[in-house]
């Protein structure tokens, strides 16, 4: 059966393919019906009297030949190769020429769709409506004088070779009536990723053009590809132009040159998923991809005949004799092919009555685009001074004046975003924000100038180019805007002193003058005027680096912002990495290079909502606390350690917060997931079954209902984590937790007593405060996480006595020692409503360039903001609808400015202190204008006051010492004492004494004595401190020796001896002690079973039982060799010598043991890509039979069915004869 399985089974598959086969052989063999069908294949035109009422157009067929136009001296003929609703569509009858299609990128040139991609660098671009090829196939000009439309002439050295930008443009050799024979048209062009990416389409096409090779299939999605329109006279076919040919001339398509020889040449259809690449039609009739810049591929331009006008002089329209004529009847303008436009609009749509004044030098803008730029400054939200709240300054890119409130609405709608995330919202009200309108030449999506010259990759990065002659660019922020906002918005008003333009070699010199900057603004932001998806942030204090770029209109620009500020002003790292070092999990704030849950910087927090150890990937050895976060994922909010991390970072930045706690949570406790060891599957499996797990105890937040009827003697657990924000104080937090009944009271026992637990922690202080990214630090070497961070944790078991009820829900409150409410069961799902802000002057009008603000409020929480003394020049009078208690979104606090006239651009003098921890300053212009401010920045220490970053004078308090506990450590009898400065771990107090030993009890020789030390130290901080330590046995006390007495066959011998009076025990001469004195009788032997000695008679059998032990299996006994002798429990032996027999034990195996189910893989299985390789295999298989059997033999559908018959009445007597 085996061998007529494998003889017939070749032939059955056969049948099966045919079979399938006829499906696509007869899809292959019907003509499909070419689109041009719906028009006329003779182009008639209107009756002469209509146009112009002198002279007939020629009627013009499909097929029909015509000469227009000379190229190089020498006629060009043209092919009607398809009419359809523009008319008869001409193509040149030979392959004019071979030149490269798009050149690279030249030196120091802002392309336009060359800015898009840095790929284009190299290769060219293959955006058509910019393209080398466009320009010079529609222009008239004379050699050297064509308009290159990107900028980027094809010249020697950026084309491969042929290079043409000396040449006259394509068009410059034929007659204005000729080229008014040539219809302009308006149609569509395929465009690749580049382009759509930053908006450049037209129409409903959403996808990428398939890349087929075969002319049939070449243009099988244009429809529904990304295009746009272009409007031209001279165009180069695209796919679905070249597929018509195909369709209606056959191999008319495949180009030749002026020898006949088949030649390739360039369509205008990009290949869509590339960021350069076109197609061609190979000289094997293919369609093939190349790089714009190669120059062996030829040109075959084509144009729409203007029917109505074209008037032939001479011919027939064959090929031996074409049609000779033009357009000598129409009349239009000199032809000049359109270009991308941007915005005609140039205007400010914005006021600019406050402003920035910049001078940029040649590092940032060579060309002088933006040498001196008019940047007007607008106020998104200012709730206190400059000087005490954080400063985001956003910047525009790619909006152009006309622009500007489109970017103003961007900047509130990204900002107010964030706002909706932790740990940012709980700090909303303490961000000043800044909008600083940059405007651009060009919007963004027109690929034009822009103010930053940002380029995205075709991997969706972004970054501040410095490769279009602007070689400083990506500094901007810092050595132009930064210093110049400070000096003229910023509240510090710090004199710009700084030289941007001026290049030194040492870093040491280069960048320090700037790092002012970092302290007066807390961020940099970009914000791009586009609806790609990227964000990228660049942050590197030490050389300047301290801003983000995201876009503003992308599907998720507001969550994208959040991201990049987490990086950016947070510290956070990105969650998505494969691999870190040792070095990374020191400098990280979120990102743990070890996954053992006893030592992972977050170990405190495992458990607690869904905090875990992640492996980052799946792969690598980069792990995170949970697979739900904002810096992984930007559907999640961020994780508890990044709000964790990120509220410490603002605690650094702005003071008013002195303990950080996380929103507590309830469960119903059964132990799993509270042990460190619970935590070692790092895979997803691991974190899915924890958090399905956690899903189905939380009793807390949206679950609070959950709590039920059922739970009386069931334990639950309120935790929360704590971090002090204090490296002084040391804090004691509360936390209580009670059943609350549905009136709001306190559930009880059957007893009466109340179900309720209280329990105190204390939180250590914050010691390593200073190396937590300190303000005014440039980087951060690493902090130990745990340090001032507390795991609270209360657990409380429900007496069993307890009657619950439905309505029941578990209440609970963190207090502080004062008894001041941290957080309760509400707190996690607390309200926030929106309160606005509005600027004002005094008598009611709105204040130029102050936006209203919007700061989200927890609902309940009383307002206690400080207005800022000054907005924009103008001084504060007062407020209104402030220290209100906010009870809804729509509240209002206006705040009212005096108007400042004769306000002017102050050219202070420097800071001089007044010895009172504050400094003023004087106006060089006007010495009556002066400021006085405190005194801030620097470090105070133990010994030395923080001296003012400001005015460089000493202010303050010394800090004074304050030591940690006393650590004591014993070495012998010395005792060293020593005590570590919490503000300064270098300063160490310490003290070593030899103690005084005193004798509390003797020792003897049978038990041991005992010896106390006390040390007494001279500083009065240490305690004295006493240590007990055992005194070893004292030797024995032996008496007179005693000789042996032998053995007789009647009595026992006795060894010789001698014995300790104290403790009563034997010992021979050298001082071993003898556990059996007696000598065995003459023919007995001393036999030892289990420690216990008995004589035996010589040759007496003896039968030893072992005893059943709980928990242990029984393994054998053993001798005095270590030998086991038998495994039986009972064991019969004749004695014949002294012998020592051991029951040796071991302990019984659990069994069982739970089965870990593999980690979850992704990609495709074993099996699925085997079905993907032999469906392939399969389809190649029929595609190759139905070309042969229709194709190249030409057989039928009814051949075919007959065929199938034949072989399976072959295969079947074939099998019957085996069988």
């Amino acid at each position: 059966m085996r061998k007529r399985f494998k003889t017939a089974n070749i032939p059955l598959i056969i049948v099966i393919l045919l079979v399938l086969a006829v499906f696509f052989g007869e899809a292959i063999r019907i003509h499909i019906t070419s689109p041009d069908a719906k028009y006329e294949t003779v182009a008639t035109a209107r009756s002469s009297s209509a146009t112009n009422g002198t002279r007939t157009p020629t009627q013009v067929k499909s097929g029909d030949y015509i000469s227009l136009g000379k190229y190089n001296g020498k006629d060009v003929v043209w092919r009607c190769v398809s009419i359809d609703e523009k008319g008869p569509l001409m193509l040149a009858d030979n392959v004019i020429d071979t030149l490269p299609y798009d050149a690279m990128t030249s030196d120091n040139n802002r392309s336009k769709s060359h800015s898009r991609n840095y790929k284009r660098d190299t290769y060219g671009s293959n955006y058509w409506k910019d393209s080398n090829m466009r320009s010079w196939l529609n222009s008239t000009a004379v050699a050297g004088e064509v308009k290159w439309l990107c900028g980027n002439p094809p010249k020697a050295d950026y084309v491969d070779g042929n290079a043409y930008d000396q040449k006259a443009g394509f068009l410059n050799d034929f007659s204005k009536a000729e080229i008014a024979a040539m219809k302009t048209v308006t149609q569509r062009s395929l465009v690749s990723h580049p382009e759509y990416k930053h908006g450049f389409y037209d129409g409903d096409g959403r996808s990428d053009l398939e890349f087929n090779y075969y002319i049939d299939s070449v243009a099988s999605n244009f429809d529904s590809a990304y295009g746009e329109n272009s409007t031209e006279k001279v165009f180069l076919l695209d796919v679905k132009q070249v597929n018509a040919v195909w369709k209606n001339f056959d191999d008319y398509y495949v180009g030749r040159n002026e020898q006949g020889t088949a030649w390739p040449y360039w369509l205008r259809t990009p290949v869509s998923n590339c960021n350069h690449d076109m197609r061609y039609v190979h000289s094997n009739g293919s369609v093939g991809r190349e790089s714009p810049h190669r120059s062996y591929i030829g040109v075959r331009p084509a144009f729409y005949l203007d029917t109505e006008y074209y008037v032939a002089t001479s011919g027939n329209g064959t090929k031996a004799n074409p049609y000779i004529g033009s357009a000598p009847d129409k009349v239009e303008e000199d032809y000049t092919v359109a270009e991308p436009e941007d915005d005609p609009n140039q205007e400010w749509d914005i006021n600019i009555e406050q402003k920035l004044e910049l001078t940029l030098g040649t590092y940032y803008s060579k060309d002088g685009k933006y040498a001196n730029p008019t940047i007007p400054v607008y106020t998104i939200q200012k709730t206190r001074s400059d000087t005490e709240n954080m400063v985001i300054v956003i910047c525009g890119e790619g909006y152009t004046k006309s622009q500007q409130r489109k970017f103003l609405s961007d900047v509130k709608k990204v900002w107010q975003g964030a706002m909706q995330y932790e740990p940012y919202r709980s700090y909303a009200d303490r961000f000043n924000v800044y909008a600083l309108c940059t405007a651009s030449e060009s919007s963004f999506k027109n690929g034009g100038s822009t103010f930053f010259d940002v380029v995205v990759s075709d991997k969706n990065s972004s970054s501040i180019s410095t490769n279009m002659g602007n070689a400083w660019k990506n500094h901007i922020f810092e050595r132009c805007i930064g210093p110049t906002f400070i000096e003229q918005i910023h509240d510090a008003h710090v004199p710009n002193n700084t030289e941007p333009d001026v290049f030194k070699w040492d870093d040491n010199e280069q960048y320090p003058p700037f790092y002012y900057v970092h302290n007066y603004i807390n961020q940099f932001a970009l914000l791009v005027n586009t609806d790609q998806n990227f964000g990228d942030n660049y942050t590197n204090l030490p050389f300047g680096f301290h801003y983000f770029i995201t876009p503003a209109d992308s599907y998720r620009a507001a969550k994208t912002f959040t991201h990049e500020l987490g990086h950016g002003l947070l510290g956070l790292g990105d969650e998505y990495m494969a691999s870190t070092t040792q070095q990374t999990d020191l400098t990280s704030l979120n990102v743990a290079h070890t996954h053992d849950p006893n030592n992972v910087k977050w170990k405190q927090l495992l458990g607690f909502r869904k905090t875990y150890t992640c492996n980052a990937l799946g792969y690598g050895n980069a792990y995170n606390s949970s697979f739900e976060c904002l810096m992984r994922d930007t559907d999640y909010p961020l994780c508890e350690v990044c709000k964790l991390q990120g509220y410490k970072r603002l605690s650094q930045l702005v003071s008013g917060k002195s303990l950080y706690v996380a929103d507590p949570e309830v469960k119903k406790y059964t132990g799993q997931y509270s042990a460190y060891s619970d935590f070692v599957d790092t895979t997803y499996t691991g974190y899915y079954n924890f958090a399905n797990y956690r899903s189905g105890v939380v009793l807390s937040g949206a679950d609070k209902n959950k709590f039920n009827a059922g739970m009386a003697g069931e334990k639950i657990e309120l935790r929360t984590i704590v971090q002090n924000l204090s490296d002084v104080t040391e804090r004691y937090v509360t936390m209580k937790v009670w059943i609350k009944r549905a009136d709001g009271s306190v559930g009880t026992t059957v007893g009466g007593s109340r179900l309720e637990a209280t329990q105190t922690f204390t939180i250590p202080v914050w010691s390593e405060k200073s190396k937590f990214w300190a303000k005014g630090a440039l980087e951060y070497k690493g902090s130990d996480f745990n340090s001032g961070l507390a795991s609270c944790s209360l657990i409380y078991q429900i007496p069993a006595d307890t009657a619950l009820y439905d309505g029941d829900t578990v209440a609970f409150e963190v207090t502080d020692e004062n008894g001041n409410v941290l957080a309760n069961d509400g707190t996690e799902t607390q309200t926030y409503a929106n309160v606005n802000i509005e600027y004002k002057f005094e008598d009611g009008s709105d204040i130029p360039n102050a936006s209203k603000a919007v700061i989200p409020v927890p609902v309940g929480t009383t307002l206690d903001w400080t207005a800022p003394p000054a907005l924009l020049g103008h001084t504060f009078i007062r407020a209104e609808g402030q220290n209100g208690t906010v009870n809804g979104s729509g509240q209002t606090v206006t705040y009212y400015y005096a108007k400042q006239t004769d306000s002017h651009i102050h050219n202070w003098g420097d800071w001089i202190s007044n010895g009172n921890g504050t400094h003023t300053r004087t106006c060089k212009k006007d010495s009556g204008h002066t400021e006085t401010a405190n005194c801030s920045g620097g470090t105070a220490t133990c010994e030395n006051k923080a001296v003012c970053s400001v005015c460089g004078v000493a202010y303050g308090d010394k800090l004074g010492h304050n030591y940690g506990e006393v650590k004591y450590t014993w070495t012998d009898n010395t005792c060293k004492a020593e005590r570590v400065c919490k503000h300064d771990s270098t300063h160490i107090e310490s003290e070593t004494v030899t103690a005084t030993g005193t004798t509390i009890t003797a020792a003897t020789c049978k038990e041991k004595g005992k010896m106390k030390y006390t040390a007494t130290f001279v500083n009065t901080a240490f305690a004295a401190q006493e240590k007990e330590v055992d005194i070893d046995f004292a030797p024995h006390t032996y008496g007179e020796w005693k000789d042996e007495i032998p053995a007789t066959t009647e009595d026992f011998g006795t060894k010789g001896h001698k014995d300790c009076s104290v403790c009563g025990r034997h010992f021979d001469k050298d001082g071993n002690e003898i556990t059996e004195l007696r000598i065995a009788k003459i023919g007995t032997h001393n036999v030892v079973i289990n420690g216990e000695s008995k004589f035996y008679a010589h040759g007496e059998s003896v039968t030893v039982t072992a005893e059943d032990k709980e928990g242990k299996e029984f393994v054998g006994w053993q001798d005095e060799t270590g030998k086991i002798v038998s495994t039986k429990k009972e064991y019969n032996f004749k004695v014949e010598e002294e012998k020592t027999l051991t029951a040796v034990y071991e302990d019984k195996s659990s069994g069982g043991g739970e089965i870990t189910p593999p980690a979850k893989k992704d990609g495709l299985s074993g099996g699925q890509i085997a079905g993907i390789v032999i469906g392939t295999v399969l389809l190649a298989g029929i595609g190759g039979f139905a070309i042969f059997w229709f194709v190249v033999k030409k057989k039928s559908f009814a051949d075919l069915i007959s065929a199938i018959k034949e072989t399976v009445n072959k295969v079947l007597k074939k099998g019957n004869k085996e069988e």
